[in-house]
């Protein structure tokens, strides 16, 4: 539940809460409890799962907690983030054509 600002530039717990702290930091302080009651979960990937994940773009993972599963995609854009060699050539002549009229042009 976040501090939320008032009309009256005072700060507020939540959405029924009182309009009563000067600065955000103040109502953040006042509630850090909440904070610190929420779950906290962490998931480490081993160095198999990254290799699945950049390989196949997709990763499955499946928790389960208390009898209950609950399953996990994770995705990863291969097609962004790899651009072939012949493709950066490409560039690479364009931005000679573009550097070489901006010196003519100089």
């Amino acid at each position: 539940m976040p501090c939320i600002e008032c009309e009256n530039s005072l700060w507020r717990w939540g959405e029924t809460g009182e309009c009563r702290y000067d600065s955000l930091s103040k109502c953040e302080e006042d509630n850090a409890d909440f904070y610190n009651e929420e779950p906290q979960y962490s998931f480490h990937f081993t160095h198999e799962m990254m290799e699945d994940l950049h390989d196949d773009g997709e990763l499955i993972v499946v928790v389960e907690k208390e009898g209950e599963k609950m399953s996990i995609k994770f995705t990863y854009d291969i097609e962004e983030e790899y651009i072939e060699e012949d493709e950066i050539m490409e560039l690479a002549k364009e931005l000679k054509e573009i550097n070489n009229k901006y010196k003519k042009n100089s």
